[in-house]
């Protein structure tokens, strides 16, 4: 029979946790300029005076933000405000961890003091 025992790396955890924030700030930047650049007022195609061109860019502009025939969860801009959200519980999930690894930590320094 073996023993099972849990190893927890605190330092491991820490660099998950500025993962995530660095993953949740890429993807809120990424989103930032799929406003920007996928989506602007005018792409030049003549949108301004052709009608086809004036629904291509709809469907460019829908594609990246979301808008009509596209669900903005379905946009880039849905997709990246979902892996931020992803990253920011990730985060919430191994600060907790490292929070209940810190609390276990100190009660098992305070036991052994008292020994």
């Amino acid at each position: 029979m073996t023993d099972d025992w849990l190893e927890v790396d605190r330092d491991a955890l820490v660099r998950c946790i500025a993962a995530c924030e660095v993953l949740a700030a890429d993807m809120r930047d990424l989103q930032e300029r799929a406003h920007r650049e996928l989506a602007p007022e005018n792409f030049g195609l003549g949108e301004t005076h052709l009608r086809s061109a004036a629904e291509l860019a709809a469907r460019f502009r829908a594609t990246a933000i979301g808008g009509p025939g596209v669900a903005e969860e379905n946009s880039a801009v849905g997709t990246f405000a979902a892996h931020e959200r992803y990253a920011l519980d990730l985060k919430a999930k191994f600060e907790a961890a490292l929070a209940r690894y810190d609390e276990q930590d100190a009660e098992t320094a305070r036991r052994f003091a008292q020994l």
